[in-house]
């Protein structure tokens, strides 16, 4: 309906005020002042055409466009005589196209006959906003590593009374991938310009090649306004492959790091890492990553790391160590395991049981076993347990009697125990009941034994913590 609307009085003003070319019976309307177009917009222009030949004939369409943002809607139309159709022809300026008047031809052919006609178009571009990007500065078209760039869009606000908030975004792309964004929000007044500033400093990282910068302004309700493009650099280095060698020396062993660092901005491929040591070397040699191959010549021995990629900036550590007492390092820990095991195996020992079920109405019996495993006499034993608040000790002692101490906790149980001899086992006994019935389990602390040695030291040892497992519904 708009588009009938927009024919009829197009017609009118036409008919009043356009002029018309004939040519053997063809006759193209169109407007005589320059028709306004807005970037950013879909504008639609209808041109008249009219077959005044006594023939029904077929006609193509065509234009001097150059451009992709100018296309016709449809391209032939039959006319009979007298008949007249509509040329749609729509015009869709970008956003950044710069404001101006420009002509555009509009041709008329026939299908069967040698009949033509053309007409020239004249458009006005103007700007649906009044802010848009006139340019992006860089302070270099071409860059190396550890540069940075600087990236200035450059604002126009060309009205005259009105100040613009607006936003601008500036994206780095490489082969359609995101690199690096940044936003900023501006306020630029009338008539004013204004320089928006982000640096992007290059890295190893980033490959060489040539990278594309889109900038674009949008306003408060995201639309956008304005956008433009520019294209920069990153030049590739050459070959920057650098090997440090670290080596720290002790009594035992010598200890090697090389570090190989890729300071390049390209990854480098399918290349080795050579180690030469004298051939003796081979039996005290250990490394970290064996070696991808190794080969004898003159008196050494070649170790070679195969490396397929190595990124930039990435780096790899080869590590290795020269040991020279290894059989004497491990019959050494070999005697001090012994001497442990045979420290541990004469120490005193104990252990906690216990004997019942976990219920409320019933009594659960828990022993002590305090073993003397050495061969010596313990004159002074102290044993000592623990009952968490949930249950209770029931003050019926089978052996010796403990000496009761109520913690916040819970009870505290502690022995005196004297006199055991060698191998000799004591043990000792108590009771406790839960003060609530139970599900799942009851975990009871560890116990402590201390005894003291023949120097006046003393020394602990503990038992096992036990689990009582309770009902289960």
């Amino acid at each position: 309906m708009k588009n009938l609307m927009f024919i009829s009085i197009f017609l009118i003003f036409f008919v009043l005020s356009s002029g018309l070319v004939r040519s053997e019976g063809i006759e193209i309307i169109v407007p005589n002042e320059p028709v306004a177009v807005y970037t950013g917009q879909t504008n639609e222009l209808e041109i008249l055409i009219k077959n005044d030949r006594n023939v029904k004939d077929t006609f193509y369409f065509s234009t001097s466009a150059t451009t992709q943002w100018i296309s016709l809607k449809n391209s032939w139309a039959s006319l009979g005589t007298g008949e007249v159709t509509s040329l749609s022809l729509v015009i869709e300026p970008p956003i950044d196209t710069e404001e101006g008047t420009s002509i555009l031809s509009i041709t008329v052919r026939s299908v069967d006959y040698n009949v033509s006609a053309s007409k020239q178009v004249y458009f006005s571009v103007k700007r649906s906003s009044p802010v848009f990007i006139t340019e992006i500065k860089l302070n270099k078209q071409s860059l190396k590593p550890g540069e940075t760039l600087v990236i200035q869009p450059v604002l126009t606000n060309v009205d005259k009374n009105q100040r613009m908030d607006v936003f601008v975004t500036t994206k780095i792309l490489k082969d359609d991938y995101l690199v690096q964004s940044f936003d900023n929000s501006i306020s630029i007044g009338p008539s004013k310009i204004e320089t928006v500033s982000n640096n992007f400093v290059i890295k190893l990282t980033h490959t060489p090649g040539n990278y594309n910068i889109f900038s674009s302004v949008k306003d408060n309700l995201n639309k956008l306004l304005s956008q433009k493009t520019t294209t920069f650099k990153i030049e590739q280095l050459p070959r920057r492959i650098n090997e440090e060698k670290e080596i720290t020396n002790s009594v035992f062993y010598s200890n090697t790091v090389i570090r190989v660092t890729n300071n390049g901005n390209v990854p480098e491929r399918n290349f080795n890492v050579l180690v030469s040591l004298p051939t003796i070397s081979k039996k005290f040699f250990h490394p970290e990553v064996e070696p991808t191959s190794q080969e004898e010549k003159d008196n050494k021995i070649i170790y070679k790391w195969f490396i397929s990629e190595l990124s930039p900036g990435e780096t790899i550590t080869i590590k290795y160590q020269l040991q020279f007492t290894n059989l004497i390092i491990a019959s050494s820990i070999l005697i001090i395991v012994i001497v442990w095991i045979l420290w541990l195996f004469y120490q005193p020992k104990l252990m906690k049981k216990y004997m019942g079920l976990l219920s409320k109405d019933e009594q659960i019996t828990i022993s002590l076993h305090v073993k003397n495993k050495s061969r010596k006499l313990l004159d002074t034993v102290t044993v000592k347990d623990f009952v968490p608040a949930i249950a209770t000790v029931i003050k019926e002692f089978g052996t010796i009697e403990p000496t009761i101490k109520i913690k916040p906790g819970g009870t505290e149980l502690t022995w005196q125990v004297k006199n055991i001899r060698p191998k000799e086992e004591r043990v000792l006994t108590y009771k406790i009941k839960p003060m609530i019935e139970i599900l799942g389990s009851l975990k009871l602390p560890k116990a402590h034994l201390m005894f003291e040695t023949k120097k006046g030291k003393i020394k602990k040892t503990l038992s096992k913590t036990i689990t009582i497992m309770g009902k289960v519904k």
